[in-house]
Parts: C-alpha cells; structure tokens; sequence
C-alpha cells in the first residue's frame, strides 16, 4: 500500500469509528476541529453546531481566491459502533451498522488535502463541516456566511464515482396536508360521517406521483389518520414532496397536488389545509463557471476523465447555492449508502483525496 493511501485510510477509520448520528456530533465535532487546527486552519464551531474555520494561502498561490470545502459530519443509523474493516482493498463493515463513508470519506479527504498542503503553496481555504445533512440539510441551512469570502464550493457528498461532479440538482418542496371530515360511529350512523381517509384516497388515487419526467418526481411519504376501527375519521394528515430541476414544473406539480387534495376533500364535504414550504433551491452551475473549469483541470492532473452529471437529490450544495456561492458536488465513491452493505475502495480515497489537492494547488 503506497503511504498516502496509508495515511488517508487511517485518517478515515479514524473518523468512522467516532460515533456521530445526527444531532449527536459533539464527539467528532472536537476531534476534527482540533485536527484542524493542528493543520493552520483557525477553526471554531458556530452557533448551529458546525465546524467552520480558515486558512490563508501560501506562495505562489496565496492570491488566488478562497475555495470554500464543505462536508458533513452527521451519519445514519444504524451508525453507532462501526467497525470497520479492510480486506482486498475495500473498507466496509462487520455488517451490523452502516460504514459512515457518507460522509466521512469526504472528511478524510479533506483533512489529508489540508495536511499535504500545510508547509507548501496552497490557495486560501475556508471549512464549513456541518451537522444534521441526513435529516433536513439543518447545518448547512444555519450556516452564517458573512464572515466567509469564498464564492465558489465543493462539496464532497456525492456517491457518484471519482470524477463525477453534480452541477445541476432540484429544487424541492415540502407539502403538508391536513384533511378534516367529520367523525360519527361507523357502525350506528356512518351516514353523519364524511371520511378524511377516504377524501384522502380520493385524491391520491389521482395524483401524478413518481417520476414524473426526467427532471421531476413526488411523493407522499407519510400518511396518518383515524382513532378506532369503529368511527368514521375526521382527520388525516400527509407529508410529502416534489422536486424539480425546472421550476416551471415544479410549480406545476406542487399545483396539482393542492388542487386534487382540495377537490376532493370539497366533493366529499370535507375540507383540505395544504401548507407548502421550500426546502432547498436548485443547483444550475453551468459548465462554462469558473470553478467548473478549475475542477476540470484537477481532475486531469490526477489522470481521470471529468463528467458531469445531474442529480435527483438534495444536499449542502443546494443550500449554499441558495446563500449565493456556486457549489457543486464531487463524486466521492461509496457504494450502498445508508445500508449495512456501504463500502468504499481504498483507492477512490486516495484519488478523491488527490482531487483536493489539486485544487488546492492548482
């Protein structure tokens, strides 16, 4: 094994054995912000809970602008316990608990980038490690920024593979339903009744969910309603979602749910609440962006083929495009993410490691 990827794997076993579910990083909140100190970075943690800190070129490099580099700190459960192990060149678990290479391989790169670049020429960097991603992107969204400089990001969240850079992803938006009816007992006189459930079945019966077309998809996740077997129910409530890459069509389809949610609560005498809530903007960083090109160049120099591609999902990316930062997401290469069976390559950690480093570098 060469020394560097030596050197990144222990970083990153490290790092998956501190315990971190979300809303509970203290633990590797402190390590990683005394690893970062150790590396020039002034380091702190803010008032949401992330760890976010600075530090200043070097050399020949020292005046180009700021790259702000992003991770999260936060895993999923099952995440407590990891045991990791490694065997034929792939780390993964004992089976009993996700790995936690979302996120913490894109940690381990960027801490290994900052350690080889500490003594040597290296542009200006800013650090935003942030806390509860897996459960509503929460970090990045209390992220106070005005103290940063940096107008370009990288955020290394994605399972694509090294090489990959997400530069286009949908906006989305949170839809809650609440349909009220009318109880009465089911068996005595079900006719004084006006079923929230049934109103409910109804309108999703008809609703356009799923993929919708390639840029666009919905979903109603979450459905409660009803008390006993014998009374007719008077209340439902649903969560669920769309998201777009077009705004256009994900107005559309938010409009679409609404209207079947309220025609047919109103065809049945029941009535529908829908409350509507942008959780994220969309990622649209075109090819033609600076930092597109940067990270083009970077990816050359480590000798792999740069590919861009659109993504379905959300992630810190989308929030700090939000807060005026052009943000992409690189491919880090875990495999099975969010499941007992998550893995990653030795070797994708060594490459995305050396993907930082040279944008750093230049």
């Amino acid at each position: 094994m060469k020394t560097e990827e030596a050197a990144v794997l222990e970083t990153f076993l490290t790092l998956v054995r501190i315990d971190s579910p979300s809303g509970h990083e203290d633990a590797i909140a402190k390590h990683l912000t005394t690893e970062l100190a150790a590396l020039g970075v002034d380091a702190r943690r803010d008032s949401t809970g992330n760890v976010v800190g600075k530090r200043p070129g070097r050399g020949a490099q020292a005046a180009r602008p700021p790259i702000l580099l992003s991770a999260h700190m936060d895993t999923v459960q099952p995440g407590n316990g990891v045991k990791p192990q490694v065997a034929a060149g792939i780390v993964r678990t004992d089976g009993t608990t996700i790995l936690g290479a979302d996120d913490k391989a894109g940690l381990a790169a960027i801490l290994e980038a900052l350690r080889a670049t500490r003594d040597s020429d290296c542009r200006p960097v800013e650090i935003a490690f942030t806390v509860e991603e897996e459960t509503g992107l929460t970090g990045a969204k209390g992220l106070n920024l005005t103290s940063f400089q940096a107008k370009q990001a990288v955020v290394l969240d994605s399972n694509g593979p090294v090489g990959s850079i997400v530069n286009q992803a949908p906006a989305a938006d949170k839809i809650e339903i609440v349909i009220h009816g009318k109880a009465a007992h089911a068996g005595v006189s079900p006719e004084l009744g006006v079923s929230a459930i049934q109103a409910a079945g109804k309108a999703l019966a008809q609703m356009k969910l799923g993929r919708i077309d390639d840029e666009t998809t919905a979903t109603i996740g979450v459905i409660k309603g009803g008390v006993a077997d014998n009374i007719i129910p008077d209340r439902v409530e649903m969560t669920g979602g769309a998201r777009s890459r077009s705004e256009a069509k994900l107005n559309a389809q938010v409009a679409h749910m609404r209207d079947l949610f309220e025609s047919a609560a109103a065809a049945m005498g029941a009535r529908a609440e829908v409350t509507v809530t942008r959780s994220y903007g969309a990622i649209d960083v075109p090819e033609s962006s600076t930092l597109i090109g940067e990270l083009k160049q970077a990816l050359r120099l480590c000798d792999l083929e740069p590919h861009l591609m659109p993504t379905g999902g959300g992630s810190d990316a989308n929030i700090l495009n939000d807060k005026g930062i052009d943000a992409v997401n690189l491919g880090v290469g875990y495999k099975d993410m969010h499941s007992t069976d998550e893995h990653i390559a030795v070797a994708d950690l060594t490459k995305i490691t050396d993907v930082v480093l040279a944008v750093l570098r230049g």
